[in-house]
């Protein structure tokens, strides 16, 4: 579809052991099977606590590359020379822990040492052009850049029919700036979603009436025997809150699916797992079967929560994915220690006598169970391919002579009316 613009200047993860949370924002940092020793001012004890910490809590360790022993040999002898009241030495200490955790595999990987942010899967990203143009130089595409102009300027003005047009964005909650587009293309045909990231249920029941109405809008039309088919467009989605999964995938079947299996640690060691367990989606109460074409949008920028949404769909014998590889970050997230893994904080500084409170050095955000796809691959780390690849930029968007295109969307189109 090519038009002249003149304006383009607890859903429920069933788990035979647990339920699991994915999320792609930081949520409170759990304490988890930590040594808590308070620092002296010695470095060494906050590496120690690190390795230590990452040793028994890191639930990758069965597939990832990295040599956590040679780690140690490494970066205990240079720890041990710094100060830890010295800025300086801080800022080389940042630096070795940059180069430990530079190969990790578990893409929802964030360290916060003390002032710092060290997020690999991120920086590796960073080193391919295309993720780089993708990122800062085509904001109208991707929603996480410039949402509002993409969902008001191009598949608003674009694509929608004009009857049909339903946005809603919310910025006065926690989900600041959370959009979402519902309506119909190509006159009524084609039904078609997309939302800022996945924070459906706490906005429909938080008292935004005007998300509640795009999302009541959505609902109804999946009813309707003109509808030949729908698009649930996650580019550029981050990942959210876990209970979406079944609001969404689960008013879309009328039997459970089964679409991979989670496993946890269960011990100290490094490979001490949990059997592996089913994932499985429910229907929400009252779903009907949507039994007409699914088409997923995915890009590198759908992360977490929307790459598992395309994954479990794409196990329904009516579902295409169309787009680019997905980020890969497909481990789920726990809010507290169940099984001995997840995220955890590092080098006890001190405790308030007053409050209790206990002060770390720094803290890491990291995955607590692994997930295995029905087709028994894991996809962390590696994204999951779409069946129909069409990469983009910012060239294939604004075409000459003010024109405007969607090549992915295009093709999801093709795929439900030809």
């Amino acid at each position: 579809m090519k038009r002249s613009n003149s304006n383009s200047n607890k859903f429920i993860l069933v788990l035979a052991v647990f339920i699991v949370c994915f999320s792609s924002c930081k949520k409170e940092v759990t304490t988890v099977n930590q040594t808590g020793s308070t620092l002296t001012g010695n470095f060494n004890e906050v590496f120690n606590d690190f390795w230590n910490d990452m040793n028994n809590n890191y639930v990758f360790w069965s597939i990832d590359t990295t040599n956590w022993d040679n780690m140690y040999k490494i970066y205990n002898p240079l720890f041990s020379t710094l100060n830890l009241y010295d800025s300086s030495d801080e800022n080389t200490a940042k630096g070795y822990f940059k180069k430990m955790v530079d190969g990790l595999v578990d893409s929802h990987y964030t360290l916060f040492p003390d002032g710092g942010f060290i997020q690999p899967a991120h920086d590796r990203k960073l080193k391919n052009p295309q993720f780089i143009e993708n990122l800062f130089g085509t904001a109208p595409y991707y929603p996480t850049a410039d949402g509002k102009f993409y969902y008001t300027n191009l598949i608003d003005t674009l694509y929608l029919d004009s009857t049909s047009k339903h946005i809603a964005i919310d910025t006065v909650s926690s989900n600041s700036n959370f959009m979402i587009v519902s309506g119909t293309i190509n006159n009524g045909q084609v039904l078609y979603l997309s939302f800022s990231s996945f924070s459906l249920v706490s906005e429909y029941q938080g008292g935004f009436p005007k998300v509640k109405t795009v999302l009541d809008y959505f609902c109804s039309q999946l009813k309707k025997t003109s509808i030949k088919g729908l698009i649930i467009d996650v580019r550029g989605n981050g990942g959210g809150d876990l209970e979406d999964l079944n609001f969404l995938v689960g008013s879309l079947i009328s039997s459970p699916i089964h679409f991979g299996y989670t496993r946890a640690k269960n011990g100290n060691g490094r490979l001490d797992y949990t059997p592996w367990a089913d994932a499985v989606i429910t229907p929400t109460a009252g779903a009907v079967a949507f039994t007409k074409p699914i088409v997923v949008l995915v890009d590198g920028e759908s992360v977490s929560l929307s790459e598992i949404t395309a994954m479990s769909l794409k196990t329904l014998p009516n579902t295409t994915t169309v787009g680019d590889t997905t980020w890969g970050a497909n481990g789920p997230l726990t809010e507290n220690a169940v099984f001995n893994a997840g995220s955890f904080n590092f080098g006890k500084v001190g405790t308030d006598i007053a409050s209790g409170n206990v002060s770390y050095y720094g803290n890491a955000y990291t995955s607590s169970t692994m997930f295995k796809y029905i087709d028994n691959k894991i996809y962390e780390g590696k994204g999951f391919p779409p069946d129909y690849e069409i990469k983009v930029t910012l060239k294939d968007i604004f075409l000459p002579n003010n024109y405007v295109d969607d090549p992915q969307l295009d093709k999801a189109v093709t795929l439900i009316t030809p």
